[in-house]
């Protein structure tokens, strides 16, 4: 008898505590995942006058429900990225390397043995999941926040469905795939999958609303949505596969892929056990287009990235730079990062804001809004009458209590440096996010790593895709 334990425990020992994946560890997983939550929101809150509050009001509420929302969504990013850089030991890759094929002459059952690696893991995941649910609700109840418990139940199973289709999804992708790059590429998968189907199957509409949250039979009913009908049947079709499929994997022994250990005059033949016919097996390994275009996309990729990086630091430092009379210009366009509320609606606070760089001889008419100087100060106003060379200008939206008019004045026209064309409300709030800590350290500090480091990287994906 090789294992002393049940095959669960086997399984937890080598593939969890065998790989530093400890108790400890996990801990202290579920305890980073919280942090990072809490954090998170709190960088959302520096973006409150943006196109987010429009976009996504659900992360950016004073209260318990936006903390929560980005943890559950915090939690399938983590889980991911565990399941890819583990994949080696939390999936089916093992059946490829005969760890199955021997326990299954022995007399394991190969049902027993996938149920009990699919609830190791969900054990794993399970633990740092609600760990980290826990801590996210602890940390913010030091804001000090209206205590809302009916919505939090809700907020939880949605979390645990995603993370139980991803795991199975993952684990039935693992075994088709037959190098470990392609299983980890299929994993990241699963979580696109995953957003797809909640977004064309209403889900979202569903757990971003607060108030429908507060039913704990929303989520179920299926006059809103059929993304828990089709997930389950999706995880119950993934577990038959599952079953077939690894019970009829680990039947065979499967070679190494070397041909050295081949001698020299021998050919391999593969009897099928039902028909009895013989296949011929190839001794040569060929490499795989599919490995070079992984190869070249993944090197594309990387430079892309860090190429799109350093543009976007140099526009934001230049943007950053600009003064009243050296605006930065970019092909007769100037950026002008709007920061109040007085040009609203057509102006938002925060949008990126477009004029055209005009010289004194171009024609401005009543109604165009302007961007010029007055005291070496920029402002942004609407032209509302015109005397010759003198523009009288004003605002479009005047704060409560404050006196209509106030902001009225007269501009000359040399004053005047452009003419507003349009505006960008997701760069306005990407170089809002820039300009925090966060911002800085992931625009700056990423891309410089990722150029250091671009050779290892090519290297090591090379590598797991031969």
């Amino acid at each position: 008898m090789i294992y002393k334990n049940s095959y669960f425990k086997k399984e937890l020992r080598q593939a969890y505590m065998g790989n530093k994946i400890s108790t400890n560890r996990k801990m202290a997983s579920a305890l980073f995942l919280g942090l990072v939550s809490f954090a998170l929101y709190f960088v959302f809150q520096t973006l409150q006058k943006s196109v987010l509050s429009d976009v996504v009001p659900e992360i950016m509420q004073a209260s318990y429900f936006s903390t929560v929302y980005l943890y559950i969504h915090i939690a399938v990013v983590f889980n991911i990225l565990y399941f890819i850089v583990y994949y080696d030991y939390l999936f089916f890759s093992e059946i490829r390397k005969n760890s199955w094929y021997l326990l299954i002459q022995m007399g394991y059952q190969p049902m027993s043995m996938f149920v009990s690696k699919f609830a190791a893991l969900m054990y794993s995941v399970l633990l740092i999941y609600t760990i980290g649910f826990a801590v996210t609700i602890i940390l913010t109840f030091f804001l000090k926040y209206t205590f809302i418990v009916s919505y939090l139940p809700n907020l939880y199973l949605v979390g645990l469905g995603d993370l139980l289709l991803m795991t199975i999804l993952s684990m039935t992708f693992s075994l088709f795939a037959k190098t470990v790059i392609n299983g980890r590429y299929w994993t990241f998968l699963t979580a696109v999958i995953i957003l797809v189907m909640k977004i064309t199957l209403g889900q979202y509409a569903i757990i971003s609303n607060r108030v429908l949250m507060q039913n704990l039979f929303i989520l179920f009913d299926l006059k809103l949505s059929l993304y828990w009908l089709i997930g389950a049947a999706t995880m119950i079709s993934c577990c038959l596969i599952c079953l077939l499929r690894s019970k009829n994997l680990a039947k065979y022994y499967n070679l190494p892929s070397d041909s050295a250990i081949i001698p020299a005059g021998v050919n391999l033949v593969e009897i099928d056990s039902k028909t009895g016919k013989q296949t011929l097996m190839s001794g040569k390994v060929k490499e795989g287009w599919r490995g070079r275009i992984v190869d070249t996309v993944t090197t594309l990729f990387l430079i892309a990235f860090i190429c799109a990086a350093l543009v976007f630091n140099l526009f934001i430092i230049l943007i950053n730079s600009s003064t009243p009379g050296q605006e930065v210009t970019i092909r007769g366009v100037i950026p002008f990062v709007f920061s109040t509320s007085t040009m609203e609606p057509e102006i938002m606070a925060n949008d990126l804001a477009y004029f055209q760089k005009v010289d004194v001889q171009y024609p401005i008419v009543k109604g165009q809004i302007i961007l010029f100087e007055e005291n070496n100060v920029l402002f942004v106003e609407r032209v509302i009458a015109k005397a010759g060379n003198q523009l009288t200008v004003d605002i479009d939206n005047y704060p409560p209590m404050s006196q209509i008019g106030a902001m009225k004045k007269t501009v000359a026209r040399q004053d005047v440096h452009g003419l507003y064309r349009g505006r960008n409300r997701w760069l306005g709030a990407l170089i809002l996010f820039a300009n925090t800590i966060v911002g800085r350290m992931l625009f700056l500090l990423v891309p410089a790593v990722l150029l250091f480091y671009q050779g290892k990287i090519y290297k090591y994906f090379s590598k797991e895709n031969s």
